[in-house]
């Protein structure tokens, strides 16, 4: 990026994962570089949908994303997410998109679609007004490194 050879990179970002904020959106701002942030979501969890009682079909990877105690582990913290969010958003998902669109650094947002319906309120997030500041930076505190997350259950 700071070389001057990239056009747009593609990072994941979300409330659990902030990392690209340290010094990787500076650097994109700085270069003139297109930043599309992927798995806002963090693989559905911050929709606010998931429960311990959430199984996924054969073949699904988060399967194995979520195996052992990581789903609860998550739910657990996805719930402390909803209640610092509280009625300053629509709901949980909004305020995840919301949280990615929010750095001036970031030019679009892949979240996960899969229906009509969920095409229309991802995209319709973008004609809301943008997060509050008190909120974003409440949510900072949510930051959650899972480096050990592959290396065991």
């Amino acid at each position: 990026m700071r070389g001057g050879w990239l056009d747009s990179v593609q990072v994941i970002y979300n409330i659990f994962e902030q990392e690209p904020q340290a010094e990787f959106f500076p650097a994109a701002a700085q270069h003139d570089v297109g930043v599309i942030v992927r798995v806002p979501f963090d693989e559905s969890s911050l929709t606010g949908k998931l429960t311990p009682q959430t199984r996924f079909e054969t073949g699904d990877f988060r399967n194995n994303y979520f195996a052992g105690d990581r789903l609860d582990r998550t739910v657990a913290r996805v719930e402390k997410i909803r209640q610092e969010v509280g009625s300053a958003e629509p709901d949980l998902a909004t305020a995840a998109l919301k949280f990615t669109l929010k750095p001036s650094a970031v030019s679009t947002v892949i979240p996960g679609i899969r229906n009509t319906r969920q095409a229309e309120l991802n995209c319709g997030v973008s004609d809301q007004p943008p997060m509050s500041d008190d909120l974003e930076h409440r949510l900072r505190k949510h930051i959650w490194r899972r480096s050990f997350w592959y290396g065991g259950k």
